[in-house]
């Protein structure tokens, strides 16, 4: 399935011009994005294995974002992994986990946006504080909608995970 992720953004990168506005468009002040991904926790193991040799978990998101310059953008990031998995240098057992974010949000360029902030990782058994940052490259398409394929990376006390996801998404 991850070969599948890594072929859509090659493919968007590829080609993502053909479906971008050619004009420069008003930006908006709000954009709300659902955001379909995988996590990779090196650390981890699925539920009933004996070896921690790193585990996938899919994983679906619902971001915020609200613009307070030409630049810069303030928002949530919130992120459900659904899996089961076991962290076993830190006796943790981790099962449908919630990741709820603040974050600030930094235009590089008109399509490269860099991001970073700090939230915490909600789970039955144990909550974590999490340490988020991250980057995206955005596609505009017509009537204010975007798609942006993105990676990013969650520092946790030290059960590390990184992300790759495809959010869509309208400005208004």
């Amino acid at each position: 399935m991850i070969k599948n992720v890594f072929t859509l953004i090659i493919v968007m990168l590829f080609f993502g011009n053909m479906f971008a506005q050619e004009t420069e468009h008003e930006k908006k002040n709000h954009l709300i994005t659902g955001a379909l991904g995988y996590t990779y926790i090196p650390k981890g193991a699925p539920h009933g294995s004996n070896s921690a040799d790193g585990v996938f978990v899919p994983s679906i998101g619902l971001d915020y974002f609200y613009s307070i310059s030409k630049r810069w953008e303030i928002g949530f990031m919130s992120d459900f992994e659904f899996g089961e998995y076991v962290i076993f240098e830190k006796e943790l057992n981790r099962k449908n986990v919630i990741v709820l974010t603040a974050i600030a949000r930094y235009s590089l360029t008109h399509h490269i946006n860099l991001f970073a902030g700090g939230g915490m990782e909600f789970e039955q058994h144990h909550n974590l504080g999490v340490i988020r940052i991250g980057g995206e490259y955005g596609f505009e398409l017509k009537n204010n909608w975007v798609i942006a394929p993105g990676v990013f990376f969650d520092f946790k006390e030290g059960t590390d995970t990184w992300s790759l996801s495809i959010a869509f998404g309208k400005e208004f």
